[in-house]
């Protein structure tokens, strides 16, 4: 351990690694910008918006002060057949018939969930939820988006017969098409500011 010090004592301090060059981060693709990036990938992965979610805590809120409705409609026919005997006397057979229709509507409010509705309990787990996804989305695409920036910078310093330039360039394209794939963007490597970019769908 000791001689491992010394040694590295006698080369002398280790270099820092140089500072990218300010003309090549200059040099960077400035679109998509990070906000753009942002936008899209929460539209196409978090399509529902805040605004939902708070409306479906209301509503939830709302329908317990609704009733319950239920209709019944009833059809009742029956038919009977009635033989009188009696000694001394013609035998006499009757028909009865009986037709009836009812028509039944009832209401039915819970007043008990006034106080307390279970579904404004769901409601404000699923806006939880959808916030905590919607921060994740934010967090993966943002960690990717400079990810792929420092790969750009450091695929432009290193020579071309670096080791290690084929797994960053394997890297790059990675993360180039999990960001395509979570924003719908296309994203070129070329300095182009004013390049339009496309959605894909």
């Amino acid at each position: 351990m000791i001689a491992v010090l010394l040694l590295l004592l006698l080369e002398g301090p280790v270099q820092a690694p140089a500072a990218a060059e300010p003309a090549k981060v200059h040099a960077l693709p400035r679109r998509p910008t990070i906000a753009e990036v942002q936008d899209a990938a929460l539209a196409r992965l978090v399509p529902l918006s805040r605004r939902q979610s708070r409306r479906w805590i209301r509503r939830s809120r709302a329908a317990a002060v609704l009733p319950s409705l239920r209709a019944e409609f009833d059809v009742d026919s029956d038919q009977g057949w009635k033989l009188d005997q009696e000694a001394g006397a013609a035998d006499e057979l009757s028909q009865d018939l009986g037709a009836g229709r009812s028509l039944r509507l009832q209401a039915t409010w819970e007043l008990d969930r006034l106080i307390f509705n279970a579904d404004e309990l769901r409601a404000a787990r699923a806006a939880v939820d959808l916030e905590r996804e919607r921060e994740r989305v934010l967090l993966e695409v943002t960690r990717l988006y400079f990810e792929r920036l420092q790969l750009l910078l450091e695929t432009e310093a290193a020579p071309a017969s670096d080791p290690a330039s084929l797994a960053r360039a394997l890297r790059l394209a990675e993360v180039e098409a999990l960001l395509t794939a979570m924003t719908g963007l296309e994203f070129p490597r070329e300095h182009a500011s004013e390049r339009p970019l496309k959605r894909q769908p």
